[in-house]
């Protein structure tokens, strides 16, 4: 039984019409206590994490190198403290200035330097080890104990401090993200991206993130922040990874090397979509040489119909099913050229394996969801950029 239950079973009944308010009053404060002896729980688990030095990031965009909209603010941010001997999970999201120099607060007042092992940049996690044998590790909920509706808890150190800030909130909706991640309606933001959301026992429910559509660059999901909808990375989903980060592996999202655009419709393929199955998918508009797709064989104009026999029925639905395949993952696609069906099993690379793309004589390059077809000015308007632009591949 919780201690909230265990509460509310003693709180007294009333017949009486004041009976109600003081119910209530009585009610506020035994959640009060409840959330406080969670945080009591918890916060020797969670450290301040500060950082020396870096730069705003910026991001490719059609005309090069394009500041983020986003500016990130100095000031502390939040990890969780993973076993005795050292280790330390945060949000990937506190480290895109790149620091020179990371320093962990524990909640003892201890400072410790901490080395950068590696980030996850779908699951936006970042793994820190520190010099130390005596830490007090955060416990876990199971998977299976975290069910829709339950109360969470987000707690970070972003405002500094010795206690953690804490938003309550529910658990709102369960393996979103392509099963990534959990969704909460407690206020997430740079203030505790990093930190734990916990249930009313202080056990860590998972690492909060900011998360958004199907992927984006370093800083997508932060324009969420504060929204009611917010992200946090489950024990097992971090376990699947962390080998790979304990050894230095930083994980990429995966490419095909495509670009991709809608698919033409006229009243040819309305009726070809009536009759045959998988006749809608992503078009592929240009391919990168060299590219997963280029040693695939792969052209433009070519339609992916399927990805490991699930069914692409548009570009978006591509995009969604690639936000969370990593780079030297193998998947397998079902192309449809002309009146032909085939496969292609291919292993995804990371973007900085893939060359410039290519498209089929006189057809337009469009853009993607990673790059913006224009590029808004200091006004707010969006400008017309030269013909001569690309997109980056995905």
């Amino acid at each position: 039984m919780s201690l909230l239950v265990a509460l509310l079973l003693l709180l007294p009944l009333s017949q009486t019409p004041d009976g109600s308010a003081a119910r209530e009053r009585l009610y506020e404060e035994a959640t009060a206590a409840v959330i406080r002896a969670a945080v009591d729980v918890v916060s020797p688990s969670i450290v301040t994490i500060e950082t020396v030095g870096g730069a705003q990031p910026v991001r490719r965009g059609a005309r090069g190198a394009v500041s983020e909209r986003f500016k990130i603010a100095d000031g502390p941010s939040t990890g969780i403290i993973l076993s005795e001997d050292g280790l330390i999970v945060t949000s990937s999201f506190n480290f895109v200035r790149e620091p020179t120099v990371i320093t962990v607060r524990l909640a003892d007042d201890r400072r410790l330097v901490a080395t950068l092992l590696a980030r996850d940049h779908i699951r936006r996690l970042a793994l820190l080890r520190v010099e130390a044998g005596d830490l007090h590790a955060a416990t876990w909920a199971p998977r299976d104990e975290i069910v829709l509706g339950q109360y969470a808890l987000a707690c970070g150190h972003g405002l500094g401090g010795s206690q953690p800030f804490v938003s309550l909130g529910i658990v709102s909706a369960l393996g979103r993200r392509n099963g990534l991640a959990i969704q909460t309606d407690a206020k997430t933001s740079p203030i505790n991206y990093g930190g734990a959301l916990v249930d009313i026992d202080g056990r860590v429910l998972g690492l909060i993130v900011p998360m958004a559509g199907s992927g984006g660059g370093a800083l997508a999901g932060v324009d969420w922040y504060d929204s009611g909808i917010g992200f946090a990375i489950p024990r097992d989903r971090i376990d699947e990874v962390l080998d790979r980060l304990r050894r230095g592996e930083d994980i990429e999202p995966g490419k095909i090397g495509i670009v991709l655009g809608p698919q033409e419709s006229g009243l040819l393929d309305d009726i070809l979509d009536e009759l045959l199955p998988q006749s809608r998918g992503a078009r592929i508009t240009a391919v990168g040489d060299p590219s997963p797709a280029k040693s695939a064989g792969l052209e433009p104009e070519d339609l992916i119909v399927a990805l490991d026999a699930r069914p692409i029925s548009d570009l978006e639905a591509l995009l969604r099913e690639l936000s969370d395949r990593a780079a030297g993952e193998r998947i397998t696609l079902t192309v449809k050229r002309r009146w032909r069906r085939f496969e292609r099993t291919i292993t995804l690379a990371k973007s900085s394996d893939i060359g410039p793309v290519k498209a089929a004589m006189d057809t337009p390059l469009p853009q993607t969801e990673e790059a913006d077809p224009a590029e808004k000015d200091d006004s707010g308007e969006k400008q017309e950029l030269p013909p001569t632009t690309q997109p980056d591949p995905n």
